[in-house]
């Protein structure tokens, strides 16, 4: 059976919580919140603060397991976080997967959320359940980590904050920008105004733009918080080459160290930002991959159309007149 979390299920998540497995590697690094206390924050506002989990519980087996997501500030999509027992602990974990992914699936279109993110390590045997259960692949990102502050950097020509009458020109850089693949799945994580509602994630947000000649070239965003940073980058593919000094100032607005490191994810799809983020002192950290699941598809269905006027059948002659034997014509013959 599996059901809401209520305060009955404190007890076995606490016990879960070492044994399963966290997704979405921004919230993890940059978040201190616990799968318990995501919980529970969630338990006690209606899910208008905290994530939203759903316990497995198999009376007959013993069987646990718990799954986890956070609603993105629209309420239309889902991020999974966390799900447990991890497939290395437990033999009956893939099983306990497939059936807690699967309610996570019907739920989510029960309450109207078009799609449920993945962000999970490169690992074969999960990317697997995750596409039997309606998942797909968008993407894989390399995600880079550096450890020390970086020299001062002066601001280079054209980088600015971002204002609010950007909105209009970022909506059609990004339609420019990002691949087909990527618009199709929809995933709106370069926007801002997308990030989940986890109050303990993002505590500072700079977001800045390179235009040329009224055009945006590039879309950097620096996200802090007492555990770290994270920066994401969307360069034009023409301009990636002219980009390190952009990249590098950035770097300049945030306190790193090996305490509070900063990090970026870089998809397989945006070539050349890796090499250059390594000339900055970047190194990797790991690599993941972001999968989609779509809970509504929508099918065009073809009625048939019936007007109450003519539900009988009609028999219509034909438009010319034959001619009568006798040398006249007879009428278009029309019955119903």
């Amino acid at each position: 059976m599996i059901r809401p979390f209520g305060l009955r299920d404190v007890s076995a998540l606490k016990q879960l919580q070492p044994r399963g497995v966290a997704f979405d590697l921004r919230r993890v690094l940059l978040s201190s919140i616990s799968p318990t206390r995501s919980a529970l924050l969630g338990y006690l506002t209606a899910h208008h603060w905290g994530a939203i989990t759903c316990v497995h519980d198999n009376t007959e087996n013993g069987d646990k397991g718990i799954v986890q997501v956070w609603p993105r500030r629209d309420r239309k999509a889902w991020d999974l976080a966390f799900l447990a027992p991890s497939l290395d602990e437990d033999p009956n974990a893939p099983g306990i997967w497939q059936k807690l992914l699967t309610h996570l699936i019907l739920l989510g279109a029960e309450q109207g959320v078009l799609r449920i993110y993945a962000r999970s390590s490169e690992d074969a045997e999960a990317e697997d359940i995750l596409r039997q259960t309606g998942f797909s692949m968008v993407t894989r990102e390399e995600v880079f980590v550096l450890s020390h502050q970086p020299a001062p950097a002066p601001l280079p020509r054209g980088l600015r904050r971002v204002e609010v009458e950007d909105r209009w020109a970022l909506d059609k850089f990004h339609s420019q920008v990002i691949p087909p693949l990527m618009k199709k799945a929809e995933d709106p994580s370069f926007d801002i105004c997308a990030v989940s509602s986890d109050p303990f994630r993002l505590r500072d947000v700079q977001e800045y733009v390179w235009s040329k000649k009224g055009e945006i070239i590039a879309w950097l965003r620096l996200a802090s918080s007492p555990q770290g940073h994270w920066l994401d980058v969307v360069v034009r593919p023409e301009y990636r080459a002219e980009s390190l000094p952009y990249i590098r100032y950035m770097l300049t607005l945030a306190n790193v160290s090996k305490q509070t490191p900063l990090y970026c994810s870089i998809p397989d799809y945006c070539v050349g930002l890796g090499w250059l983020l390594r000339t900055l002192g970047f190194s990797t950290f790991t690599r993941q991959a972001l999968l989609v699941a779509h809970t509504i598809a929508r099918v065009p269905v073809r009625r048939h159309l019936v007007l109450p006027a003519l539900e009988r059948s009609i028999d219509v002659g034909p438009s010319v007149a034959p001619v009568h034997p006798d040398g006249g014509k007879t009428g278009a013959k029309l019955t119903a």
